[in-house]
């Protein structure tokens, strides 16, 4: 489910691609559910799937857990934080920045990776994420809500101004945030109803935080998430169109085992980001 094909499942586990599948093929046979519908090489999980992808990995954990205690083995020091691309470099980033790593007792180790994770395989403690519920058995908390604002970079609203309404389709960043999530931000959200916007046209990136980049330096106008870009709008680097912010659809929450909830450091590091 993670690797998104048998055949890269099959070499991280080291076996070939059709034992995989034979297994899986057999434990779909013992549960008589179908878990993953198969697209040519790729795979992605059916709701049967879904539901039994975050009750294995939490057992999977309880299984780790117990194997350390038997194999006396030394736990690790480091606090494994998984974030999406676009938070990890900007809102998260400024966030840490005013958490004293040193009364945490542990190092951090800050991982950018899509949806889902596998808590179990790849040692996650943490998990941000935006707007679905891959994570239903695991300890899941609503950490923020954002809204979508245009901006662009102040030469651009120089040249064409900065009312929304008199910009070009071919002047306007597109983000795709690809099949892990089930919208992504659309200028058809936030234009008046007189106009539809041809996404065929315009610069078309996948990370809100790409199209920060591309519009500070003047490639056009970008929609995003108003945390996200706090930063730029702060230091002057982009410039806020005359959009009224549009709330976002979904929250933002954070994810982490059971067994680790009364976690020292899991606690201040979510005190932290909610400031």
């Amino acid at each position: 489910a993670r690797t998104g094909s048998f055949a890269n499942a099959a070499r991280e586990l080291g076996v070939s691609s059709a034992a995989v599948s034979q297994q899986v093929r057999l434990l779909e046979d013992f549960w008589d559910k179908v878990l993953f519908i198969r697209q040519g090489n790729r795979i992605s999980l059916t709701d049967a799937g879904l539901t039994a992808y975050p009750r294995l990995g939490q057992s999977m954990a309880t299984l780790a857990d117990l194997s350390d205690v038997m194999q006396r083995t030394e736990r690790r020091r480091r606090l494994v934080l998984s974030a999406p691309q676009s938070v990890a470099e900007t809102w998260l980033a400024a966030k840490l920045s005013t958490l004293n790593v040193a009364d945490l007792g542990t190092s951090l180790d800050i991982r950018v990776e899509h949806d889902p994770v596998d808590f179990v395989r790849d040692k996650v403690d943490v998990r941000i994420f935006y707007g679905h519920d891959l994570y239903g058995d695991y300890q899941v908390e609503t950490l923020f809500s954002d809204c979508l604002v245009a901006v662009a970079s102040p030469g651009f609203v120089a040249a064409h101004g900065a009312l929304l309404e008199k910009i070009e389709d071919r002047h306007l960043i597109h983000t795709d945030w690809g099949r892990d999530f089930s919208t992504s931000p659309s200028w058809n959200q936030v234009v008046s109803d007189s106009r539809i916007v041809d996404h065929n046209l315009g610069l078309r990136v996948q990370a809100s935080s790409t199209a920060l980049r591309f519009a500070g330096h003047g490639f056009g106008a970008a929609l995003v998430p108003q945390k996200i870009a706090a930063g730029d709008l702060s230091s002057g680097s982009l410039v806020q169109l005359n959009l009224q912010p549009v709330p976002m659809q979904h929250d933002y929450l954070i994810a982490y085992p059971k067994r680790l909830a009364a976690s020292p450091a899991i606690k201040s590091v979510i005190q932290v980001l909610r400031q």
